[in-house]
């Protein structure tokens, strides 16, 4: 700690003079104060620069189709938070329909005769959603009913509404803000609810319920069956439940022969109607295919396995009139969108919406009764667009959104070999032709693991490094990535967590090698999984970076486990190992950034979120201590009314001034002993 003192005088000491001989330039200079709810620990004044960093762009997202009219249902920023709007038509003036200062997470129009609508939201960024019943055609200010389990210890993860106007199903997870260790209560608890928004909104019925486990995938079929999955102890089932009270029963025992691929589309476009789910799933491919999942008989069968891309999303007619399946396949991170109709026999999926921008895709829902499949768009060039496609005329016409900065970025491919001789790749940008020489790079990890850098458009932050700053950003897809089949996926679970951070000693390797990149002058960033993934190379590889930027991160395994809410401790164990083992506790523990922090030699940037349900906010006060006590300098920016992001757009504003501010000083001098940082 002395040392951490002793470095930050010699700092202010620096700034003081620094002060004194630019005068009257920084007397012009508005400072710049962190909001109500956020606290600079540790970090020094900012003042807001002729050009401040750039806002990041407020698209609309997709949310449902109106049953009967042809109209959207989007979120769009209000007061700096995402708020459900109304679109009547392409290119109208959205309706504001909700207001407050929590977000809505996601909403959904009854889909019988489409009188009200259901939304979810939580508090603070805590994740304790919530369902409401919102009327917006009824006379005077729209007024949100709770539907859901009242009270705060749960909190309601999904929902779908039921068919006939039978109401809707959600899971309910009961929360518990406290250590595994320290209570019985942590044990994890969920609920399949039944609640009739039209009868009695207010007294949901429990039809099932599983302690110690978790249900997942909820689904319901066009019969009305609810399919949902029961994972207990890391065992997962497929369970069938009606609104009988009776108990579930079990799904999926029986799987189709491998013969059967050839013969896929005929057996089913000759075979009679039955209920059935149509699914992803990895059955008899390494990538996610279609797989449809018959309720009666339990069987499984892969559709269109010889499509090596993994399939990110699908959308299916809410009602059987003919409508095609809308498929969404990730092709090497370019999201292709087709059609197809597995009622036709030998047809094979045809590609729509092809005219647009390589870019990613995402929220595809078909109309309720017109030809009409709605989406969204974001790519190199637009941060989101909305979509409408007409399957009948096929035309695709623009309903909201808009283009983004001038000029697009530039997203090149980025190759190379990790330690095991592992193919790794990642997306590349590079600085304009007007800086020359070897330029300074950006490594930005993403979350996940189990999640894939794209190239959709460049936030404003990154946009600015590489603009003016000048600096090369590279997006990696480390070992452990989405999107490259279930194999790589794989590659970087339990004992092998930490061959995906020699993945990224591969990356600084080859840096090295580039005349246009300067390898002194690297800053690692990073948020969730990717902010553990900054923290280890900064333990790791600290003599070959200049700083390190760690968000909502995790710092110690163990502790991260104990701690995070109950009902993701098992997920998360599936992922990180199981701690109560004592062999891999030591091996966490071993691992963990927490136990090397004395080897991070350089400048670190903490960001976390005091409501964060997923990584605790003690992960961060933990590192920040650890750090600090080997004089190494940190800034460390809290918030009291975030979780695991900065949702609200006055903080983002002030974490993405002081991320540059943080940046621009760790390349301007690697030393601690100058006082220059």
């Amino acid at each position: 700690m002395k040392k951490y003192q002793k470095s930050l005088r010699i700092w202010l000491a620096a700034v003081s003079l620094l002060g004194a001989a630019l005068g009257p330039a920084l007397a012009q200079e508005r400072r710049l104060e962190p909001g109500a709810s956020l606290v600079a620990d540790g970090m020094p004044p900012l003042f807001q620069p002729s050009r401040p960093a750039a806002k990041e762009a407020a698209s609309p997202r997709f949310v449902d189709w109106h049953l009967l009219r042809r109209e959207m249902l989007v979120l769009a920023q209000v007061g700096g938070r995402q708020q459900l709007h109304l679109l009547k038509a392409a290119g109208a003036k959205p309706l504001v329909l909700t207001e407050g200062r929590d977000a809505v997470a996601q909403a959904s129009w009854e889909p019988e005769r489409g009188e009200y609508l259901v939304f979810s939201r939580d508090q603070g960024g805590d994740e304790a959603y919530q369902l409401y019943r919102l009327s917006p055609a009824g006379e005077g200010e729209p007024l949100a009913q709770p539907l859901s389990l009242s009270g705060s210890e749960g909190r309601v993860s999904d929902y779908q509404f039921l068919p006939k106007g039978r109401g809707l199903v959600y899971l309910w997870e009961r929360l518990n803000r406290q250590s595994e260790a320290g209570a019985k209560a942590a044990k994890p608890l969920s609920r399949l609810m039944w609640v009739d928004p039209d009868q009695n909104p207010a007294r949901p019925r429990e039809l099932a319920a599983v302690e110690g486990g978790r249900f997942t995938e909820l689904a319901v079929s066009p019969g009305g069956s609810i399919v949902i999955k029961r994972t207990v102890q890391g065992r997962s089932q497929l369970l069938r439940y009606e609104l009988d009270g009776k108990p579930g029963r079990p799904l999926g025992a029986v799987e189709a022969r491998a013969e059967d691929d050839a013969e896929e589309a005929p057996k089913l476009a000759s075979a009679p109607a039955a209920d059935a789910l149509w699914r992803r799933q990895a059955l008899k491919s390494d990538y996610r295919h279609l797989v449809r999942l018959d309720l009666d008989s339990g069987q499984r069968q892969p559709w269109l396995t010889q499509m090596h891309s993994d399939l990110e999303a699908l959308a299916v007619p809410p009602r059987a009139d003919g409508r095609p399946l809308a498929l969404l396949n990730n092709e090497q991170g370019i999201s292709v969108l087709r059609l197809f109709d597995p009622l036709q026999a030998q047809a094979q999926p045809h590609r729509i919406a092809g005219q647009l921008p390589a870019g990613v895709m995402r929220n595809l829902r078909w109309h309720g009764s017109l030809p009409l499949l709605g989406f969204e768009h974001a790519s190199a060039q637009s941060p989101g667009r909305i979509y409408a496609y007409n399957s009948q005329t096929d035309e695709l016409q623009l309903w909201a959104g808009h283009e983004g900065a001038a000029g697009g970025v530039e997203y090149a491919s980025l190759q190379w070999t990790s330690f095991d001789g592992q193919a790794i790749s990642g997306l590349h940008i590079a600085p304009p032709a007007r800086f020359s020489g070897p330029r300074p790079v950006y490594i930005s990890i993403h979350g996940g693991p189990s999640a894939q850098s794209r190239p959709g458009y460049l936030s404003g932050l990154l946009r600015q490094l590489v603009e003016e700053l000048g600096m090369h950003v590279i997006l990696p897809n480390v070992r452990g990535s989405d999107g490259f089949g279930q194999r790589f996926l794989n590659l970087d679970n339990g004992l092998r967590r930490e061959d995906s951070v020699k993945d990224i000693s591969a990356l600084l390797d080859l840096i090295a090698t580039r005349s246009d990149m300067d390898a002194g002058r690297v800053v690692v960033a990073g948020g969730s999984y990717g902010g553990y993934m900054s923290l280890a190379v900064a333990t790791h590889e600290s003599k070959r970076i200049a700083g390190s930027i760690c968000r909502v991160g995790i710092a110690n395994f163990v502790s991260f486990l104990e701690n995070t809410e109950s009902y993701r401790r098992d997920n998360r164990r599936a992922e990180y190992g199981d701690e109560r083992d004592p062999a891999m506790r030591a091996f966490l523990q071993r691992i963990s950034p927490l136990a090397r922090a004395g080897e991070v030699r350089k400048p670190l940037f903490v960001v976390h979120g005091r409501n964060d349900p997923r990584v605790p906010y003690g992960e961060a006060q933990q590192m920040v201590a650890a750090v600090r006590a080997v004089g190494t300098p940190v800034w460390f920016l809290s918030a009291e009314d975030e979780g695991h992001s900065f949702t609200k757009a006055s903080n983002r504003e002030y974490l993405n001034q002081a991320t540059l501010e943080f940046v621009r000083r760790v390349l301007g001098n690697n030393s601690l002993q100058t006082g220059n940082f």
